[in-house]
């Protein structure tokens, strides 16, 4: 789980312009918390697509029947702008997330997934084409004829569902494997490298809709 906490560089020269509007304060600020309440969660996600290899809309995951596995959830909590933060849960995302080549298997490939946007694609693995003695000898490992697997392959696509992931085999054992995970959404969040950008864009996303509602009262 992380969270962003919301802050402003201006926000007791905001409150006293909204003061200044007689009787109509209250009235400002309500708004200007129902605003942030919608919108922060897209401006967070601005700033996470500006450096990871993700969708934007996996940041702001939203509520539909699809069925589709979310990459997280948000939970945006506090009565005030000082107050205010938006909680992310998510679990750790498996290369499918970020941009991965190729989604399909074939006889051999190099398995890459765009995490960082501004890096070359990061190589996962390689899974070369098998000879036709591995074939066999897998075939006789199967029926328990052959001689024994490896400790770990390859990390190699399987299927699951309609879908292929990341596995990689690493013991001895033929059912052990584990899915390949990358980062999770919390931590993309909360990471140094979007901290500064989500900071600026929050605060810069309140002045400006702060400043919008005190234009329009002032009619």
């Amino acid at each position: 789980m992380g969270g962003v906490k919301i802050a402003m560089t201006n926000y007791q020269q905001q409150i006293k312009a909204i003061q200044s509007v007689q009787g109509r304060a209250e009235k400002v600020i309500n708004r200007v918390m129902s605003d942030v309440r919608t919108r922060a969660p897209g401006w967070v996600a601005s700033e996470v697509v500006k450096v990871y290899g993700i969708k934007k809309s996996e940041i702001t995951p939203a509520k539909t029947g699809s069925g589709k596995k979310s990459a997280g959830s948000i939970r945006v909590k506090g009565d005030t702008v000082q107050t205010l933060q938006i909680v992310y849960k998510g679990r750790l995302l498996t290369p499918t997330h970020f941009r991965m080549t190729p989604k399909e298997p074939r006889d051999s490939y190099t398995l890459k997934a765009m995490i960082l946007k501004r890096e070359d694609k990061t190589v996962l693995g390689k899974k070369k084409k098998l000879t036709k003695k591995q074939r066999a000898n897998i075939g006789r490992n199967f029926q328990r004829q052959g001689t024994q697997n490896s400790p770990n392959s390859p990390i190699m696509l399987m299927r699951t569902g309609s879908t292929y992931i990341p596995f990689q085999r690493k013991k001895q054992a033929r059912n052990s494997v584990e899915a390949i995970k990358t980062i999770s959404m919390p931590q993309m969040v909360s990471s140094e490298r979007t901290r500064e950008g989500i900071d600026q864009a929050i605060s810069e996303g309140i002045n400006k809709r702060m400043a919008q509602h005190l234009k329009l009262l002032e009619k």
